[in-house]
């Protein structure tokens, strides 16, 4: 029989989507101040994996991905969804998004994005938080999962992003 124990902490990282209007750089600012040092980041990429968000959002969209040096609870992960979720509404401009703030955690076994909705996929957290497991990792490196892994999470960019990510673990 297994034993509970409490799990090692994990690193905490946002994926922040911007519409042309918005300097990033602006937004970085914000969240090292809400959440914390940053200690490293992806280079700016194009948001070339789908149209989800351009009728909110326009086109030609951001992203970078941000990594938080302080290790955190697995639970936080509730805790910055909400942080997140409060900062988009104060870039709304005409009742639309023109920044997209989605957090997750960065686990030696896996990278878990945190989301409001529901799907048989997903787990409830608490406070209307689920968590998605997006990536795993085995032999070497974070690898999609058929079927619902999101292409963006699939390109080769984010998963050097984590892979990399993965050397500011905390030690066990």
């Amino acid at each position: 029989m297994s034993k509970p124990h409490k799990p090692a902490k994990v690193l905490l990282f946002t994926a922040v989507l911007v519409s042309k209007e918005v300097d990033v750089r602006s937004i970085l600012e914000v969240l090292s101040r809400k959440i914390g040092r940053i200690c490293f980041t992806s280079r700016m990429m194009n948001f070339v994996w789908s149209d989800y968000y351009e009728g909110e959002m326009g086109e030609g969209l951001k992203r970078v991905f941000v990594l938080y040096s302080k290790p955190v609870e697995r639970t936080e992960i509730v805790k910055y969804k909400k942080l997140c979720d409060k900062l988009e509404l104060k870039y709304l401009k005409d009742g639309k998004r023109t920044v997209n703030i989605d957090p997750g955690i960065i686990t030696m076994e896996n990278i878990v994005l945190a989301t409001n909705k529901a799907f048989f996929h997903r787990i409830y957290i608490k406070d209307g938080v689920y968590g998605e497991v997006t990536l795993f990792y085995k032999k070497g490196t974070y690898n999609p999962i058929e079927y619902w892994t999101f292409p963006e999470y699939r390109s080769t960019p984010v998963i050097d992003f984590f892979n990399c990510a993965r050397e500011f673990m905390p030690a066990r």
